[in-house]
């Protein structure tokens, strides 16, 4: 095996950007092929690595991160497809895009089924220079523009870590000086219940009931803030006696019925964010709901690689304008209780639902009521 190391960068003019030179993998059991190979695609912001063998390339790739290999599939041992079904089954490997090389005529060439779509292509023999170098370069690009999606992801994932830890210690930091002003109202009502005027008193109990609404909205940014902190390990959770489950505990109407259609026995999850989205969407239904004879109905069916549930009741809906607002934090519907909300139910139901690259969404019905549905891995 050969290395041929480059600069890190290079800076084509004064104005450019510094590239990070991209792995590419050659594999040839024939010298002068990967000789051929690496004259035609050297280059400043290329690495090129030479393996031998299909033998040679596995073990490469489990020593170090390669992003593109130019894969021959005709060698002695182990062929060029074996080593790409193997390195396929692999998910440290698996994501590699590979570009086959072979003479073999284009009638005889394996079948690429199993492949993935773009994650694969072919170039014969004898190379084509220009075709080989442009062939790259579109998988270089291909390999740039996931590598940058990635960076933003990550840094997407840790500014959510940091709001989430200021909103956590705002809310937690603020609650003690609250307590204390709640107490010195008290004290300052008990000693001037007597002597003070009716207005007074009243903007003494006004002052009490911000404070409370305060409370309550700090209360809710912690819990808004807690949402998807633990990192639990996935178990396997039936979604019928989950909701069932739940029901009972939220349900504060004895006439309250659940109904539960579903065509999924079980699947492996984070059991306790679903317990807690299941739980704010069926207590929301609960609180919300002004019929005589309240009715939940919880559907759950397969959406491709994910669970679809919809929870729906027969309450009297919100209006289409009022639908979008329902998932942002803060934001209150008055309910059938007259009870004090934070706003942040559905709030956090949007968070742990789209933590796991999931959709929520409310869906237009010609009945009464509100149809909610969301998908979940």
């Amino acid at each position: 095996m050969i290395t041929n190391s480059v600069e890190q960068s290079v800076r084509k003019d004064s104005t450019a950007e510094r590239k990070s030179p991209l792995k590419v993998l050659l594999v040839d059991d024939i010298p002068a092929n990967l000789l051929t190979l690496e004259s035609i695609l050297e280059d400043e912001n290329r690495i090129l690595i030479k393996a031998f063998s299909g033998n040679e390339a596995l073990k490469l790739l489990m020593e170090e991160p390669i992003d593109l290999i130019l894969l021959d599939i005709q060698m002695p041992d182990m062929d060029g497809i074996e080593v790409a079904q193997l390195l396929r089954a692999n998910p440290k490997t698996k994501h590699i895009p590979i570009i086959f090389v072979s003479a073999i005529a284009k009638s005889e060439r394996p079948s690429f089924a199993e492949f993935e779509a773009g994650s694969y292509d072919f170039i014969p023999k004898p190379l084509d220079i220009e075709e080989t170098q442009k062939m790259v370069a579109i998988f270089e690009s291909g390999c740039r523009y996931k590598s940058l999606i990635k960076e933003q992801d990550q840094k997407i994932k840790r500014l959510t870590e940091h709001f989430d830890k200021f909103l956590y210690i705002l809310s937690h930091d603020l609650n003690a000086p609250l307590r204390a002003i709640d107490n010195l109202v008290q004290w300052l009502e008990e000693d001037l219940k007597s002597s003070a005027s009716e207005e007074s008193l009243e903007n003494i109990n006004l002052l009490r009931n911000r404070v409370g609404k305060m409370k309550l909205l700090l209360d809710g940014l912690l819990k808004f803030a807690r949402a998807g902190s633990k990192n639990t390990q996935p178990e396997m959770v039936n979604p019928r006696t989950l909701a069932e489950d739940i029901f009972r505990r939220v349900n504060n109407k004895i006439e309250t019925t659940l109904n539960i259609e579903s065509e999924i026995e079980s699947f492996e999850t984070d059991k306790s964010s679903l317990s807690i989205v299941l739980n704010e969407l069926m207590q929301n239904a609960i609180q919300h709901n002004t019929n005589p004879y309240p009715e939940i109905n919880v559907k759950i069916t397969k959406s491709q690689s994910k669970v679809e549930f919809s929870i729906s009741d027969n309450g009297q809906g919100i209006k289409p304008q009022q639908q979008k607002m329902i998932f942002e934090i803060f934001q209150t519907l008055p309910n059938s209780h007259n009870e004090e909300s934070a706003g942040v139910g559905l709030a956090i139901v949007k968070k742990l639902v789209e933590d796991r690259g999931g959709v929520v969404w409310v869906s237009p019905t010609s009945k009464a009521g509100l149809d909610i549905h969301f998908t979940w891995k």
